[in-house]
């Protein structure tokens, strides 16, 4: 009789050690303590998978518990730790609306921002937000919405002016011209004294550039560029990106000149003499750096039009050419 309860107890206690741990017999017996204390040991081995298991149990079943509170936060971690980064971010927002004056705040805004860093480099999201399909959709709409969270959050901390300039360029990339500009003003306004802000300008300048290399030459956005860099050099006499907008604008100069210079040639190939030499004489006066400048200056002698600066006529008018010239 003895030897048959021997068997009996340790068939029970083999039955409990080799227990499914996702059995909900077993896991109704697993104190919020016990779940909080292998949390940490997960996180402290920085055994990542583990911690965002055993995050999630905790958070399952104790919802209700300040534990579970925290451990949305080092969900948060485990998810950031394995790269799934659009998990982290719900995790780290789900853990920022849960607090109300949340322990790790300054941390969960560091890992945000570092996310928005990683989707606008190019990490992406899984289809149809699913962890088991592929990660193959751009996440930047993503990256400006963390970035505004940041700005939001932090409206006068180094990671907001980070975050101003970051939007600003990845705008840039997007070809959303208008908000780019808007996001480096404000950069600009804002931390008018920061490291930044000189690169503001710089991006500001950017964006005039690839507006006339991807739409077309517009003057009106010359005459944009060159405030900006008025107040550039203002706000910062002496600073050596001043060379960097100097050369944007030179830039922007050349494609407008350019501009001008094929129709010059146009009208010289078809023999409208006086036509080409309003336009070379048009090139040499607003843009007498660029090297189309040059080019028109030597044209100008060849074709030897007399009286073109005399002629009473306003630069828009002389642009206009008769069809009988």
């Amino acid at each position: 009789m003895r030897k048959i309860i021997c068997i009996f107890l340790f068939t029970i206690l083999c039955g409990t050690l080799g227990a499914n741990p996702l059995d909900p017999v077993v896991r109704s017996q697993i104190t919020v303590h016990q779940h909080y204390g292998a949390m940490i040991e997960h996180y402290q081995n920085e055994n990542w998978q583990k911690l965002v298991y055993k995050c999630l149990d905790l958070i399952a079943d104790f919802p209700e518990s300040p534990f579970a509170r925290e451990g949305r936060y080092y969900l948060g971690v485990g998810y950031y730790k394995l790269g799934e980064f659009e998990y982290a971010n719900q995790a780290f927002s789900d853990y920022l609306k849960e607090e109300l004056t949340p322990k790790f705040f300054d941390e969960v805004i560091r890992f945000k921002f570092e996310i928005a860093k990683a989707f606008e480099e190019g990490a992406r999201l899984h289809l149809f937000g699913w962890q088991k399909m592929p990660k193959w959709l751009p996440a930047y709409e993503d990256a400006i919405a963390i970035y505004d969270e940041v700005i939001t959050t932090l409206p006068r901390d180094d990671l907001s002016a980070e975050s101003l300039y970051r939007k600003g360029m990845l705008l840039l990339r997007m070809e959303e011209y208008k908000t780019s500009v808007e996001a480096f003003r404000t950069l600009i306004r804002r931390f008018p004294k920061h490291p930044l802000s000189p690169e503001g300008y710089l991006g500001i300048a950017n964006v005039y550039l690839t507006q006339c290399e991807n739409e077309f030459p517009d003057s009106d956005r010359l005459d944009l560029a060159e405030i900006n860099l008025r107040k550039f050099r203002y706000h910062f006499p002496g600073e050596p990106r001043l060379h960097d907008a100097e050369k944007l604008l030179l830039r922007m100069k050349e494609m407008l000149a350019e501009d001008l210079l094929e129709m010059a040639e146009f009208y010289e190939r078809t023999k409208k003499d006086k036509a080409a030499a309003i336009y070379y004489a048009t090139i040499v006066k607003k843009y007498p750096e660029t090297k189309a400048a040059a080019k028109s200056q030597k044209r100008l002698k060849k074709l030897d039009v007399p009286d073109i600066y005399s002629q009473k006529k306003t630069d828009s008018e002389a642009l206009v050419v008769d069809s009988n010239d």
